[in-house]
């Protein structure tokens, strides 16, 4: 507060009262699921800065390089110029990625590059804006930590999804929430934790003022709340990590009727969610739920062979994960679920189950998927997802492949679940853990940094193997009933 200045102005709490319990912290572990423009960025970068001058090394990670090269002239060159003491500190080395600081480093990398991760040690690591990251990166980057002694790690994003990222971490820690006392009544408040997490809920603590202006409210007496007398108060005091779930709610720069208007008329609901009240959020149509699946359970038993013809789904990688169908027109009965290891177990079931047309994963075991669609000609297809295929898929009989666009798959199969189009059999751990591997996919909208284009593309939160299974099952019924049409007519 006494040296650092930020564009151009002394440093200070005011309006962010919440952050200084935050800048105050030494936990070797911190999590920040932030909505946008708190000031989590900042925290972050001067956290490294402090690093650096107490002689650790900071990897400081984005999810790409384009990122890296924007954070580095945007945020931290700017705030180096701002304060001479710091700059008076950089020595030899000042570069977009790599600025030594005293008798320490600060690298600036993107996770989309192994190479980047791979090439240095450190101290501490950031991974800001995680949710953007591809999450086998983050594993690879934590192994910079191994021959420390301080191993400190800060992890900071919008939230997007739940279970996922930065609320996936969030859940992990000790779960601190910005907790205010009414000076009316005495009740504590957590706004976050007050605000309505579907649409169309009434929101109390959001009120009018007899003046037209909106305040924080308490829902217990409709007192006015102070942003700036709260606490940090943890869920579960005692873990390791600390978390914060920072929101808009709560900081004086944020008139609450801007908030209280987008949350009525809002048309991207998850952006508002994310970026305004700090929570992940997802709705019925972006993401299944596991109850949702396991209400599609009959009380017919999971069969081990078939004497009528059915179709495969499999999904290939250290283990073969199977669904089979049976087609009974509006309705697809899942009969069989299974998770072999070899290829010959699949030919057993092509066999057991008179399987009349099998999708199969095409990557990674392409030489492997190709011999098994040799053995059972014009009856097994490699699919391949290409996201510029549009509309139908694009079967091709003398490759034995077929293509189709990843998002249309997935929303199709996720369609036969809400539709309840789809049969599954009794409850039993294999069916529960199908039901699991559908909820791991989530739809998100994403925009193209250069065109501003949005588009929705899937991501996995988890174990997605059934998911994709049953994906490809679907899929080879409707190739078999093109046929049987085609055949009808002649």
């Amino acid at each position: 507060m006494r040296r650092i200045r930020l564009e151009g102005r002394p440093f200070r709490f005011e309006g962010h009262e919440y952050l200084r319990a935050i800048y105050d912290d030494t936990s070797s572990h911190v999590v920040l699921s932030k909505a946008a423009q708190i000031g989590g960025t900042t925290w972050a970068i001067l956290r490294s800065l402090h690093a650096c001058l107490s002689g650790l090394s900071v990897l400081y990670y984005f999810p790409t390089r384009t990122d890296v090269l924007d954070f580095s002239k945007s945020r931290v060159t700017p705030l180096l110029n701002d304060n001479a003491f710091l700059s008076k500190m950089m020595t030899e080395t000042d570069t977009a990625g790599l600025k030594r600081i005293g008798d320490a480093y600060l690298y600036l990398r993107g996770m989309q590059s192994t190479v980047g991760m791979k090439s240095v040690p450190g101290d501490m690591i950031v991974f800001d804006e995680l949710d953007e990251s591809p999450p086998a990166a983050k594993a690879m980057a934590k192994e910079r930590l191994a021959h420390s002694d301080y191993k400190r790690i800060i992890e900071l994003s919008n939230p997007s999804l739940p279970d996922y990222g930065i609320d996936e971490q969030f859940q992990k820690s000790d779960q601190r929430h910005w907790t205010l006392r009414c000076p009316s009544c005495g009740r504590w408040t957590a706004p976050v934790k007050e605000f309505p997490t579907k649409l169309g809920e009434e929101v109390r603590i959001i009120l009018p003022r007899g003046d037209g202006s909106f305040y924080l409210a308490c829902p217990a007496c409709e007192g006015e709340l102070d942003l700036a007398e709260g606490e940090w108060i943890a869920d579960f005091p005692g873990r390791p990590t600390h978390g914060y779930r920072i929101s808009q709610l709560f900081s004086a720069k944020v008139d609450p009727g801007e908030i209280l208007e987008e949350y009525r008329t809002t048309r991207f609901p998850d952006r508002f969610y994310n970026l305004k009240v700090g929570i992940a959020w997802a709705d019925r149509e972006r993401r299944l739920d596991v109850a949702a699946v396991l209400s599609l359970c009959s009380e017919a038993p999971m069969v081990e062979r078939s004497d009528h013809s059915c179709v495969m789904g499999v999904d290939t990688g250290k283990e073969l994960h199977v669904t089979v169908l049976r087609d009974e027109g509006e309705k697809k009965h899942l009969i069989h679920l299974a998770v072999v290891h070899d290829f010959g177990d699949l030919d057993a079931l092509m066999e057991r189950f008179h399987v009349r047309r099998c999708v199969i994963d095409g990557l990674p075991e392409t030489h492997a998927t190709r011999d098994f669609a040799r053995r059972h000609p014009r009856r097994a297809y490699l699919c391949f997802f290409n996201e510029h295929q549009r509309g139908k898929p694009k079967w091709d009989r003398d490759s034995f492949t077929v293509q189709t666009n990843r998002t249309e798959a997935l929303d199709a199969s996720r369609a036969a679940v809400r539709d309840k189009q789809l049969v599954l059999p009794r409850q039993q751990p294999i069916v529960e853990a199908f039901a699991q591997h559908m909820s791991a996919d989530a739809k998100i909208l994403v925009e193209d940094a250069d065109t501003g284009a949005k588009r929705y593309k899937y991501i996995r939160t988890g174990p997605d193997h059934f998911s994709l299974a049953i994906t490809y099952g679907l899929l080879a019924t409707t190739e078999t009933l093109k046929r049987a049409r085609v055949w009808g007519r002649r």
